[in-house]
């Protein structure tokens, strides 16, 4: 098959994703970076800080989740993916600016909530976006990788912020700002002529096409999409963002910082989308490259749990290499994408990557339950290889979506208005 270089509208839209995921994961990533000098600044107790900033945490994950659901994904599929993925990052961006003057942590944590809803949006909305407007599965592949990759930098940007001596009010304030610049790439954007035909055809209610995801086997290739992904946020919720509980676990003398062990696995993260981007076209196949990634993630975990070493180095190193095995990461997203039709796509585009989010929410209660009897080590271990074994099982159930031709709808069908008759 012959190759040609993507027109320069594709070209825009593969920028624009690609931007918007970097300040998208920028601006997620810089509460948990910022979590001790922001919540000291507004009045929290020390031994209080984490407890409350986890709970700012899920809120706004809980937010991303509750606006994929009811406010993008509907949008994506009714009025357009460019719409969405514009609009959310207008909301994100200002909401960055408002964080930066909230006064007390109520007020912060309804910002930072506002601001889940407004991240929600930008990634699916991109993904799906390229998906439709490259036909070639090589070049859709290489695009929705690049978004992937340029936009893991954004952790590392905000991991590096987060240690310079700014205040975290000037960080959220750069967060918004690059946010709003991020807008100027996304007035080039142009919907596809994949969903174009597809919005000419009547378009089913939100509560219909809800309820069409909900049909068993439907709401079972659903879970699907969104288990396969529950190892990445296993990984970077747990294993990463605890680094400090965990090197005190391991016997290390100096425990590792949260902070870097995010700017290690991001950097390697990054770097395997990349290589996942690569060994798609290689294997002909998205899923195969999927379950080598999955081996190499439990490869990694149980490195980084087991292996020896004592220094916050080694357990850097072992992030990174469990990093590089959840780097497949956008093609997940894009796995998700392929699976359904254009009438629905936007929805389950923009609402599969929230909800991976939340799986961390089961996999830190599991875990918190196992730990009194079988110790940090050992019961992120159980956890952990568990998960793993979902993903592999949901990655075997869904079809292989690498060559997949997208021109296609959900036979959704409304229900009949029915009316009483008169004698």
């Amino acid at each position: 098959m012959k190759l040609r270089m993507p027109s320069p509208v594709i070209l825009a839209v593969i920028l624009s994703a690609s931007l918007g995921y970097a300040v998208d994961l920028f601006d997620t990533f810089l509460l948990p970076a910022l979590r001790v000098p922001t919540l000291r600044d507004l009045g929290v107790p020390s031994a209080s800080s984490l407890v409350v900033g986890t709970n700012v945490f899920n809120l706004q994950l809980f937010g991303q989740a509750l606006g994929a659901l009811l406010l993008w994904g509907p949008l994506a599929d009714r009025r357009g993916r460019s719409k969405a993925m514009y609009f959310s990052i207008i909301l994100y961006g200002l909401a960055n600016i408002a964080t930066a003057f909230a006064p007390s942590v109520l007020v912060f944590a309804c910002v930072r909530f506002v601001a889940g809803v407004g991240l929600g949006g930008q990634l699916g909305a991109g993904i799906a976006l390229i998906s439709e407007s490259i036909q070639n599965p090589r070049y859709r592949t290489i695009g929705t990788q690049l978004v992937g990759t340029i936009g893991m930098l954004g952790v590392v940007g905000a991991g590096v912020l987060a240690k310079s001596h700014l205040s975290w009010r000037t960080d959220f304030l750069i967060g918004g700002g690059l946010a709003l610049l991020t807008i100027v790439f996304s007035l080039a954007t142009r919907e596809s002529s994949l969903y174009k035909q597809s919005a000419a055809a009547s378009r089913s209610s939100y509560w219909t096409t809800f309820a069409y995801l909900c049909r068993p086997t439907k709401l079972l290739k659903l879970i699907a999409c969104i288990l396969i992904g529950s190892p990445v946020f296993f990984v970077v919720g747990l294993l990463v963002s605890g680094a400090p509980e965990f090197g005190e676990a391991m016997g290390m003398h100096t425990k590792p910082t949260s902070a870097d062990a995010l700017v290690w696995t991001y950097v390697s993260i990054s770097v395997g989308n990349l290589l996942c981007g690569f060994i798609i076209p290689l294997f002909q196949s998205r899923r195969l490259a999927i379950l080598l990634f999955h081996i190499i993630t439990a490869v990694g975990i149980a490195i980084l749990l087991f292996a020896h070493g004592s220094t916050p180095s080694d357990y850097y190193m072992r992030c990174a290499l469990t990093g590089l095995g959840i780097g497949s990461w956008a093609s997940l997203v894009t796995n998700a994408t392929e699976q359904w039709g254009t009438n629905v796509r936007g929805l389950v585009t923009i609402a599969v990557p929230n909800f991976i989010r939340l799986c961390l929410f089961p996999i830190s209660a599991v875990f918190l339950w196992l730990k009194p009897a079988y110790g940090f080590v050992h019961a992120a271990a159980i956890v952990g290889f568990a998960v793993i074994g979902i993903a592999i099982v949901c990655t075997l159930i869904l079809k292989d979506g690498y060559l997949r031709t997208l021109a296609f709808d959900e036979p959704i069908v409304e229900a009949p208005l029915v009316t009483a008759s008169v004698e």
